[in-house]
């Protein structure tokens, strides 16, 4: 994960840490809509690939809202078509910060 930064030392109770104007989420992710580009993959390829996935995913994208400033613009992406890598783990992040993130 990518450490907090801290511009100088403050006062006690300021939030110096370095917030970032954009970020990408470029997830990792299960591969099953680039898998007929990698065909090596099939043997390996299970259904419940995407659940064990998601709460990574889910922490990855957590910490990129953390590091975001205020008006900012976060992207999350996978190689993935499964809505459990996708949507759920967007719903969740929806969920876990109400009001405070929106989807565009």
């Amino acid at each position: 994960m990518f450490p907090d930064l801290v511009y100088r030392e403050g006062r006690k109770g300021e939030d110096l840490r370095v917030k970032f104007d954009r970020i990408c989420c470029d997830v990792p992710c299960s591969s099953d809509a680039a898998i007929r580009k990698i065909p090596q993959k099939w043997p390996q390829w299970k259904p419940n690939d995407s659940q064990s996935l998601h709460p990574l995913q889910f922490t990855i994208l957590k910490r990129g809202i953390e590091l975001l400033k205020v008006g900012g613009k976060i992207t999350y992406s996978t190689c993935s078509l499964n809505p459990i890598e996708n949507e759920a783990v967007v719903a969740a992040a929806l969920k876990e910060y109400p009001g405070q993130i929106r989807l565009l």
